[in-house]
């Protein structure tokens, strides 16, 4: 019998967009040698689709910009796609002819052909969506106790996504599960019109950009399928670009059945911990970089209740050593703009959200990134403190929104007696959860995001013009944060019965939205000519 084989470089397995956004599966060739052609890589969760992008990029870096050379940068980018005979060339070299087949009995890839774990476990650890062990089920509903053979294109897509986001936590052998590079950090992937160019975009031809932040940086350890496989995997730290893209989380063998029509299906996996470090390092050119006062900076992360748009202030900030600030593919990004001659980029976000060894969620945001708006926070007379001073506004409508959500919340919990102005002073848990169920705070939020957006572009429009006419931008925004909150109060309190004691509560929270010292503040900052 024919042993099984699934060659990843022909084989059709990996899910991309054409310009019309219809779905094909490729190849990872053609997913190069058409990539001009491709729109997107589109998989089935965000997390998945994040870790397909970042094996491609390991693959155009070390087939095509191994070194960070802007003049070859600038050579592949003006070509406009990858050379074929080159992408042919690379799979054909001796060092990986053999490396991309997922059943290969010698290198299988990203696994080992000699497994550690004594019992293999099913192939649901590796799916991020299903329940297994003590994995909350996300969106799929199958269980260890009846598992799903799965064919190869499905597989290898999750032989991947393990690697790159693999959840820690657990005894594995030769030492417990850790996580994997994506746990902890949001990948933020630069768009172009083609998966060609946004490749190249997110390959950008600086040492910062490729982990090289030290003069006598080398580029580190070849991908994961140029090396020779470790009897034992091992404490180490992360040797370079490469090594980090293609990192080997976890020790994986698949289990294999063939029917009798010849087809080869993956039906359990030996599971164990692969390379330990922490993988989330804080220069991961993709991911941007947190740094409290008086603490170590930290990869940013997705948070369950906090769109990425309201920490614009960091990720319009070029990363600086001991700042925080976006990630450094945004430095190059400048530079393409200039020369392209375009204003704006999308961006992709990818995360997820983890309790410990737990999923909780996943999210794939979008945003907008103005290259003019980019800046040091050292570069005088850029926007930046304009969009800080935003945010600022923003959050602080917030507090004075959630005020007047809890002046009302405690009038209607524990109204005083008629004609009397004394305060009420109901139970602060009760209050607290009666604000959570009028939920004003999600729409607020959500009401300003496109307005937030709109102003970017505003600023953008402005970020050459001089400090008054950026300001003028900052005066709409502010008038656009007051309204955003008032609406939120209204929509929260439309419900509300209109007897005496509602009106009263409702009446008293709409006091402290409109005569504050912040909203007499805003109406002297939006209107200069009352103050």
């Amino acid at each position: 019998m024919n042993k099984p084989t699934f060659d990843l470089i022909h084989e059709p397995w990996l899910p991309v967009l054409d310009a019309e956004s219809q779905r094909h599966e490729v190849g990872l060739r053609d997913a190069l040698v058409r990539a001009h052609e491709w729109r997107e890589v589109y998989a089935d969760n965000p997390i998945e689709t994040a870790s397909l992008y970042r094996l491609l990029l390991a693959l155009v870096i070390d087939g095509f910009l191994p070194h960070p050379d802007e003049g070859a940068w600038w050579a592949l980018w003006d070509s406009g796609r990858f050379d074929p005979g080159a992408v042919d060339a690379y799979f054909a070299d001796p060092r990986r002819a053999d490396r991309f087949d997922l059943f290969h009995p010698e290198r299988p890839f990203y696994q080992h052909p000699e497994p550690l774990a004594k019992e293999p476990a099913p192939l649901s650890k590796l799916f991020h969506a299903e329940a297994s062990g003590n994995n909350a089920t996300l969106f799929g509903h199958e269980v260890d106790a009846f598992p799903q053979p799965r064919w190869p294109a499905e597989t290898a897509r999750a032989v991947v996504c393990t690697q790159a986001a693999a959840m820690g936590g657990g005894v594995s052998k030769p030492f417990n599960f850790s996580h994997g590079p994506l746990v902890g950090g949001a990948l933020f992937w630069i768009r172009e019109r083609s998966l060609f160019r946004a490749l190249l975009l997110n390959a950008a031809p600086e040492p910062e950009a490729r982990m090289m932040l030290d003069e006598d940086d080398d580029l580190g350890l070849p991908p994961a399928w140029e090396r020779p496989l470790p009897r034992i995997h091992a404490r180490r730290p992360v040797k370079g670009y490469r090594d980090y893209l293609t990192w080997q989380s976890r020790r994986l063998t698949l289990v294999t059945e063939t029917g009798a029509d010849g087809r080869t299906v993956a039906t359990g996996v030996y599971i164990t911990q692969g390379d330990k470090d922490d993988p989330a390092v804080k220069n991961d050119p993709l991911t941007a970089t947190v740094h409290p006062r008086n603490k170590e900076p930290f990869p940013y992360g997705l948070r369950a209740d906090r769109a990425v748009w309201r920490d614009a202030d960091t990720l319009f900030k070029l990363l600086r050593p001991g700042e925080g600030g976006s990630p450094r593919t945004f430095s190059w990004l400048r530079h393409v703009a200039r020369r392209e001659n375009v204003d704006r980029y999308a961006v992709d976000v990818f995360g997820l959200v983890n309790d410990k060894a737990k999923v909780e969620m996943w999210r794939h945001e979008q945003m907008p990134v103005f290259p003019v708006l980019l800046a040091e926070a050292t570069e005088e007379g850029r926007p930046l403190h304009q969009i800080k001073n935003a945010l600022d506004a923003a959050r602080e409508q917030r507090k004075i929104l959630n005020t007047a959500l809890r002046t009302t919340a405690s009038y209607l919990l524990s109204a005083p007696k008629p004609g009397s102005d004394e305060a009420p002073n109901p139970d602060p848990k009760a209050v607290t959860a009666l604000v959570d169920a009028l939920a004003a705070e999600p729409r607020y939020w959500a009401a300003l995001e496109p307005r937030f957006y709109a102003f970017l572009q505003a600023l953008a429009e402005r970020a050459d013009a001089d400090f008054d006419a950026r300001q003028a931008v900052l005066w709409d925004w502010t008038e656009a944060v007051y309204q955003a909150a008032k609406d939120a109060f209204q929509s929260a309190t439309d419900h509300l019965d209109r007897n005496a004691r509602q009106l009263r509560a409702v009446a008293e929270g709409e006091r402290r939205i409109m005569r504050t010292k912040a909203y007499r503040n805003h109406r002297k900052t939006a209107n200069p000519q009352e103050a």
